[in-house]
C-alpha cells in the first residue's frame, strides 16, 4: 500500500486546517494545545507518531467542490481551522525537515561532515557579531548559541541526532519566541548564512540545496506581530518531563 505523502496526519483526528493571512493552507497538531511534547506543526510527511489517532479508522477526505476546498477554506479561515485535508495536498515547505539524502548521500556528507558545520556555524557568528542590526537579537554571550546551531545543523543536514539526544524535538519557533524577529531581521540572517556557506567551502550546488531549505524556515522564526509567550523554553532534555 502506497503511503499517503501527508503521512499519518492526513488521518488524524487531531489534525487542523491552518489557514493564514494570505490564504496559505496548512496542517497544525490540535493534541499539541494540550500536550507541549507534541510539535504544533509537524515535519511531513509523519511516519510514526505516539498521539496518532485516526478518526473511526477511516481517513477523511473533503467532496471535489464542496466547503473543505482550499478556496473556501481561504474564504473562511474560521471554518477551516477543522476542515479534513485531503491527503496529496501538500502544505507549504514551513517544517523542520531537511532536504532528503539523494544517491550521492546526506547533505551532512557531502558538504564534508562535522568539520565543514564548525566552520560554517563559526563564519556564520563572525558575521553576526559584525552586524549592528542583526546583533541585539541575539545573547550577549554567543557561545552556547553557537554549540546549539553546531548540533542543530548536523542533524538537519543528515549527520547525527545530537541535538535531538540533548534537547529533544527542536520546535524552532517555539525557542525564538524570546527574540522579536521581523522579516527583515530573517533577511539578514538568510543573507550572514549564505555568506558563511561560501566562505565555509560548500560548493556551489550544496549551497543552493541548503538554502533552499533555510529560506521558508527563517520566514518561520518571524514573530513581530505575532501574540507570543516570551518566556524561554527549559534547555536540556531532561528538564521536560
Amino acid at each position: 500500500m502506497t503511503e499517503p505523502e501527508t503521512g499519518l496526519c492526513g488521518g488524524c483526528r487531531w489534525a487542523r486546517a491552518v489557514v493564514s493571512a494570505r490564504g496559505s493552507r496548512f496542517l497544525r497538531c490540535g493534541r499539541a494545545d494540550d500536550d507541549h511534547d507534541f510539535a504544533r506543526y509537524p515535519a511531513l510527511p509523519v511516519r510514526a507518531c505516539a498521539g496518532f489517532e485516526a478518526e473511526r479508522g477511516t481517513i477523511a477526505r473533503p467532496a471535489s467542490g464542496t466547503a473543505a476546498g482550499p478556496a473556501a477554506a481561504a474564504a473562511d479561515p474560521a471554518s477551516a481551522r477543522d476542515a479534513p485535508i485531503p491527503l496529496l495536498e501538500r502544505p507549504p515547505a514551513r517544517q523542520v525537515a531537511a532536504p532528503p539524502p539523494d544517491a550521492r548521500g546526506s547533505l551532512f556528507d557531502r558538504i564534508g561532515g562535522r568539520a565543514t558545520v564548525e566552520r560554517l556555524v563559526a563564519e556564520f557568528y563572525e558575521r553576526v557579531e559584525r552586524d549592528p542590526e542583526l546583533r541585539p537579537l541575539f545573547p550577549a554571550e554567543l557561545g552556547p548559541g553557537r554549540a546549539k546551531q553546531a548540533l542543530f545543523l548536523e542533524q538537519w543536514l543528515g549527520g547525527e541526532p545530537r541535538y535531538s539526544e540533548r534537547y529533544g524535538h527542536p520546535r524552532l519557533r517555539r525557542r525564538h519566541f524570546p527574540f522579536v524577529i521581523d522579516a527583515h531581521a530573517a533577511g539578514r540572517w538568510l543573507h550572514h548564512m549564505a555568506e558563511a556557506l561560501r566562505a565555509a567551502g560548500v560548493p556551489e550546488p550544496e549551497r543552493a540545496e541548503i538554502l533552499r531549505g533555510l529560506g521558508p524556515l527563517a520566514q518561520h522564526m518571524v514573530n513581530a506581530d505575532d501574540a507570543v509567550p516570551r518566556t524561554p523554553l527549559d534547555d536540556e532534555r531532561s528538564a521536560r518531563p
